[in-house]
């Protein structure tokens, strides 16, 4: 059954921005049909007090407006494409896109540019569908009668011609328009410190982001202009302005961005930016002329419009229509990553070394919420641990719905009188797991700052199901961190992508196939600290799940040892010695399904490759480029005549 309750991040919790009027927008939509939308932050807390952490069993789902961070919490999760393709590569193209994968799925925004998106970074992954609803950056109320109010230009913005220094089109429209006394201009009076409006005559101050009062102000003007920037142009996408100006009831005079024109026709009256800003000025002043002569049928103009938007784009209608479709799509989805054998077990090894009450209950949540799946967990704690907290945490697990064994081992070295004085080696601990708990051919091993979410183990045992000749799935990590004093989240990608010197790749993202590992392991395991998850990864055939279904978290103390760089450099070449083809000079994990080599085993020719590859990622200006690369063709060429 559905909760009838949805929760949309607010990313930035402690400031006033345009996301305020789209919450207050979906909030409003949401209670007209019997719907409650809650304001959670990126990592699905309230907002407002009590700042409650919400699960599936509070809400539906969580809607993401932005790309900026990943998925953070353990709930179904829309992305909508708001956000035109060129901001990704300003921005960071890979990072940002990887941010839009962790997400369940997507909600269009009609734009073929962001959908096409999508669908590549999306073609090579059964686990995934293209995008199946719409979501735009709409409303549903107030919706005005067409007016041509006091027929004066409304518009709204930041004029980031200021703020930015750089030279726009815009600003040098407004300030034409500015002059004749015909215009309405609202927004922030400062931004980032800058005054961005002064000098302007126009300007009648900022508009609160209550949801309503934006179009109140349009309906007043009456003509509203909507201008696009060239990223939204170019992914044929509209800002909210359009459709606060339908809802107002507005005349539309707006630029020719391909979206207005493929769904609005000629209802709007259009303007060719690409014309000198002396003829676009003409333009815009030509059709205040024809709305002015003739407003019975700029009106009717208006209406046309309107009726499309109430009809198509209308907040609460694309809200009912996500809520009456919701049911199907996530069962359609769930069942993409859904083991094909759901019968076939795995073994969960869920580490405690020391009992602690959050660990006991971290590990116990991660089980609990796995679905699709059957499991056969065990906790391994440190046997003196045991013999002091055992009862507790049996008379824990007894309550448990699912059956999870118990088996200890030593987790630490002690003297003859029982003092701890050194922990084992963590290699140590998964040859001895190896060994003694696996009845079962796949596993998992999860460390006590590591929480799964309820698809994790689900999605790895069918992507190995998927591919069975590899050895090992693995998915996506999140690392949660305090840094100043803020909760944050970095998205952990392809672990073989971080030198052997990264501990951080965790161990739970990992699931393994037994079968597939050597006999020998015992020559090398039980001398690895920081390196026996890596080293599994390395020597078999991996395949990753394209999903992010795990949280590492750095937020709390984790487990501590005494990896120096000299025993890193030593393990490093214990590696080598074991997987020379794998982790040696001759050989790169990147051929195993894995890590890139650190510099110093690469080969000459290597170093080389990887150095262009470099260069090329580096935004240099053009001329820089050029002139760097002409010199390195240079130098090649003498290289290879002086060999």
């Amino acid at each position: 059954m559905l909760h009838r309750k949805f929760a949309v991040i607010k990313l930035w919790p402690h400031l006033k921005t345009a996301e305020d009027e789209c919450i207050a927008r979906l909030r409003i939509s949401a209670k007209s049909l019997g719907i409650e939308c809650l304001v959670v932050d990126s990592f699905a807390r309230l907002v407002d007090p009590p700042n409650v952490q919400l699960t599936q069993e509070d809400v539906d789902f969580v809607l993401s407006l932005h790309f900026e961070t990943p998925k953070q919490y353990d709930i179904f999760s829309f992305v909508a494409l708001w956000n035109p393709v060129q901001f990704f590569h300003e921005w960071g193209y890979r990072k940002f896109t990887r941010n839009l994968l962790t997400h369940d799925d997507f909600l269009s925004c009609s734009s073929p540019w962001a959908d096409d998106q999508v669908r590549r970074l999306i073609s090579s992954d059964p686990m995934r569908e293209p995008p199946a609803l719409q979501l735009y950056h709409s409303l549903s109320e107030p919706i005005f009668p067409p007016t041509t109010g006091e027929g004066k230009l409304f518009y709204a913005g930041i004029n980031w011609e200021r703020v930015s220094k750089k030279p726009q089109r815009h600003g040098e429209l407004l300030s034409m328009l500015d002059q004749d006394g015909d215009m309405r201009i609202y927004g922030p009076k400062r931004f980032n410190g800058v005054d961005v409006w002064a000098g302007f005559k126009s300007y009648q101050g900022s508009i609160p982001f209550d949801g309503v009062s934006l179009i109140r102000a349009i309906n007043k003007a009456g003509v509203s202009l909507v201008l696009s920037s060239e990223a939204h142009r170019q992914s044929e996408l509209m800002s909210s302005r359009l459709f606060e100006s339908l809802a107002a009831g507005a005349v539309i005079i707006c630029d020719e961005n391909p979206f207005a024109h493929r769904f609005f026709g000629n209802t709007l009256l259009y303007i060719d930016s690409t014309l000198s800003v002396e003829e676009t000025y003409g333009q815009v002043k030509a059709h205040l002329d024809w709305i002015q002569s003739n407003p019975s049928d700029a009106r009717e103009l208006a209406k046309q419009a309107q009726d499309i938007f109430l009809r198509d784009f209308a907040l609460d209608r694309c809200l009912q229509k996500i809520y009456t479709e919701f049911p199907n799509r996530k069962q359609q989805l769930e069942c993409l990553r859904t083991p094909r054998r759901p019968h076939e077990k795995v073994a969960v090894i869920f580490l405690m070394p020391e009992f602690s009450p959050d660990v006991l209950e971290r590990h116990i949540t991660s089980c609990l919420a796995q679905t699709g799946v059957s499991l056969r967990p065990i906790l391994v704690m440190d046997e003196n641990n045991f013999a002091l907290f055992g009862r507790s945490v049996q008379t824990r697990l007894n309550e448990l719905s699912v059956s999870i064994k118990v088996e200890t081992l030593d987790f630490f070295e002690r003297n003859s009188q029982g003092t701890v004085t050194s922990r084992r080696r963590f290699g140590s601990i998964v040859q001895n797991i190896n060994e003694h708990f696996l009845e079962d051919d796949c596993f998992c091993i999860v460390s006590p700052n590591e929480r799964l979410f309820s698809d994790h183990i689900g999605s790895l045992l069918r992507t190995v199901q998927d591919n069975e000749e590899a050895g090992a799935a693995w998915t996506d990590a999140l690392v949660f961190h305090r840094t100043d004093g803020v909760d944050r989240a970095d998205l952990h990608h392809d672990p073989g992508t971080h030198g052997l010197s990264e501990l951080r790749i965790g161990s739970g993202r990992f699931l393994f196939r037994k079968s597939a590992l050597p006999r020998d392991l015992e020559a090398v395991m039980p001398y690895l600290e920081g390196f026996p998850i890596m080293l599994l990864f390395g020597i078999t055939r991996n395949v990753p799940s394209n999903r992010c279904t795990l949280v590492m978290d750095f937020r709390e103390p984790t487990r501590s040892h005494n990896f120096t760089p000299v025993r890193a450099a030593e393990e490093r070449e214990l590696l080598i010695d074991y997987a020379p083809a794998v982790f040696g000079k001759a050989g790169s994990l990147s051929e195993h399904g894995g890590q890139v080599p650190s510099l110093e085993f690469m080969t000459p020719d290597q170093r080389t490759k990887f150095a262009v590859e470099l260069a090329h990622s580096i935004p240099f200006p053009a001329f820089v480029s050029k002139m760097g690369f002409g010199l390195y063709r240079w130098w090649l060429r003498k290289r290879k005549d002086g060999s």
